[in-house]
């Protein structure tokens, strides 16, 4: 094990047990070792906001903005899975179909759950999963909901690639698109990631009313079958969960 990261965590573990803070003489003595080697990780860790110093003294350091938000990210992704399973599983079994939930990661995202329907006939991608967002329904339902300029930054970044003859080509047609979401209020993978699956996908947010997920359904494409209803669908299921995680006592 990497001896400077467990002393880092260490240190993170002793700032969070003390309210007020604790001192570089303090972590140092508890630690073991020398002011400078402590000096030199307090000061990594200020620089990455993991930490900051008390504003009413700054010899004492307390948890910082970056790990608040890591903190926050566990106890969304663990409330976030527990509420969109009992919804999400109920409608993939109905529809036949399989569920997913993921969570953006730059330009892709990252499949998060699985929940593979009752009968459905398409079991392809897997927990860890990573998919661009320009070609998901997944991704699309999250980027079109993201605050314009993060949203461009990821579009800037995009290298597309054609995946099927249904693939968005570039930022102009991408962004069509995602104006279209934000209209109907889900997504709509249609052969793009593969010639032989649709996938329909809508945007969960937490209490703050910012996008922190996506969850989806995906099939096998069938030109027979009335898919007019499903997107609906999905988007009220985002909905409920949105709902439920509003009410979450953070």
């Amino acid at each position: 094990m990497n001896r400077t990261v467990i002393r880092a965590l260490t240190i993170l573990n002793l700032i969070s047990k003390r309210r007020d803070g604790i001192t570089l003489k303090e972590i140092s003595e508890t630690l073991e070792i020398p002011k400078s080697s402590s000096f030199d990780i307090v000061q990594t860790m200020l620089s990455e906001k993991l930490i900051e110093t008390n504003k009413y003294n700054d010899k004492m350091y307390v948890l910082g903005s970056k790990a608040f938000c890591i903190g926050i990210k566990y106890i969304n992704k663990s409330n976030l899975l527990k509420i969109s399973k009992k919804h999400l599983d109920k409608l993939a079994d109905e529809l036949a179909m399989t569920g997913f939930v993921a969570e953006i990661d730059d330009t892709e995202v990252i499949y998060i759950y699985k929940h593979e329907g009752i009968s459905n006939k398409l079991a392809s991608a897997h927990i860890g999963y990573r998919g661009e967002v320009y070609y998901t329904s997944l991704g699309k339902a999250i980027l079109a909901y993201l605050p314009k300029s993060m949203q461009e930054e990821i579009i800037d970044k995009i290298d597309f690639k054609i995946m099927t003859k249904q693939t968005k080509k570039n930022k102009t047609e991408l962004k069509l698109d995602l104006e279209k979401i934000t209209t109907l209020g889900y997504s709509i993978d249609d052969r793009e990631s593969e010639e032989y699956r649709i996938c329909f996908g809508a945007p969960v947010f937490d209490k703050f009313g910012n996008v922190i997920a996506a969850v989806s359904v995906s099939d096998l494409y069938n030109r027979d079958k009335n898919y007019t209803n499903i997107g609906n669908k999905i988007k009220f299921i985002a909905d409920e969960i949105t709902e439920e995680l509003k009410h979450i006592n953070w």
